[in-house]
């Protein structure tokens, strides 16, 4: 598992409750200044099994091949200056474009590129990429900085401990739960979620809760990780309660099955598969419809079975009936003249051949019978043409 150096010890935590009861064993690789495109690349290019980024990620690119595991827990938005201000001043400064936005990568600004024309009205965005963060520098180099972190950042803990930065909401408190800016602009852009920070935050302790926005950060596979291995992984994660690590400040949350969250990578199959492991059955769903179903098709099936059997015998009983006619012209053979013995032949192939076109008749066995019975009247017919003749 790739890691970037600064996630490494809560990551390590992680890991090794998982290890402790799956079936397979994950190990750590941790890189300083780790950014995500080059963690995506890592997965990629097989180097590394799963990895996490940022579900505010626009990397396209990776879209066909790069898998979301799970959304792992929650990174927030952190809004800080070394100096003390009010609620409003924190908007105009954002407004008259005295910031800096922090980032490790260029793909990661989706997010504030929707966020500060709310603010300023315009698309100018200023930003600093940044392999790593020095705050306390950037913090003397600006008014205010505006980056993610996760709640693990104890660098952070330690200047706000110190005073040396102060950390803001992004909205009026008294407006939140009351359709505040901050809830407006996650239904807009809904890969960010409303988010309270607890006093306790950053290994410190806050003098209030801060109102600000929160992104998953996601743990991603490449696609064509097995199946089985990544159900198996979902299974120790949700079934074991892997979140101690996380008790500390509550940003634990297993929402694989969480439809509001626009991933920024499709769910994996393997999750896919633990997430619909206890509904029914396509059988089990569809059981009575089809029993339905099958009973019309009996009842359907032998309703038509019956009419073709009636079709079949009144064709059978009128072929009986040419049948009979034919063996009574045959009893009272020598009571026909030559004439009409020719014309009640003729007359009676005629109607029973365009019957047999109209499907009025069949061409069965008693059809043949018919058959042979009038060649042989007509064979007689024959002798007596050849006896006048003579």
């Amino acid at each position: 598992m790739l890691v970037a150096e600064e996630d490494e010890v809560v990551m390590r935590h992680i890991v090794g409750d998982i290890n402790t009861h799956s079936r397979f064993e994950i190990e750590i690789d941790a890189r300083d200044s780790l950014t995500e495109v080059a963690a995506i690349a890592g997965i990629l290019n097989g180097e590394y099994d799963i990895t996490t980024v940022d579900n505010t990620i626009d990397y396209k690119q990776s879209k066909k091949e790069l898998r979301t595991v799970i959304p792992f827990f929650h990174e927030v938005l952190v809004v800080i200056s070394r100096f003390e201000l009010e609620q409003g001043e924190i908007d105009s400064l954002i407004k008259a474009g005295d910031y800096m936005v922090l980032t490790k990568e260029v793909d990661e600004l989706e997010f504030f590129r929707r966020l500060i024309p709310n603010f300023t009205g315009d698309s100018v965005l200023n930003y600093r990429l940044e392999p790593h963060f020095n705050l306390e520098q950037d913090l003397l180099e600006n008014d205010l900085l505006m980056f993610f972190s996760a709640l693990e950042n104890y660098e952070l803990g330690k200047l706000l401990f110190s005073g040396k930065a102060n950390i803001y909401s992004m909205d009026h408190e008294e407006t939140f739960g009351q359709g505040s800016f901050i809830e407006g602009f996650c239904q807009s852009y809904k890969k960010t979620t409303p988010y309270i920070i607890s006093r306790y935050a950053f290994g410190t302790t806050l003098d209030d809760p801060v109102y600000t926005l929160a992104v998953h950060e996601l743990l991603v596979a490449n696609s064509n990780a097995p199946t089985k291995v990544i159900y198996d992984l979902i299974e120790t994660i949700h079934q074991h309660h892997v979140v101690p690590i996380f008790e500390s400040s509550n940003s634990y949350t297993f929402e694989v099955n969480h439809q509001d969250i626009n991933l920024s990578f499709p769910f994996h199959g393997g999750t896919i598969d633990y997430v619909n492991r206890d509904k029914p059955s396509f059988i089990e769903r569809y059981s009575e419809f089809m029993g339905f179903v099958l009973s019309a098709f009996i009842v359907i099936f032998g309703l038509g079975a019956s009419i073709k059997a009636n079709i079949n015998q009144r064709k059978k009983d009128r072929m009986d009936e040419y049948y009979h006619e034919l063996l009574q012209v045959k009893e009272k053979l020598k009571t026909y003249s030559t004439p009409d013995l020719r014309s009640k032949l003729t007359g009676m192939q005629t109607i029973v051949f365009d019957l047999l076109i109209k499907e009025k008749l069949s061409a069965n066995n008693e059809f043949v019978i018919f058959m042979m019975l009038w060649d042989e009247l007509h064979q007689e017919l024959m002798k007596r043409d050849d006896y006048h003749q003579d």
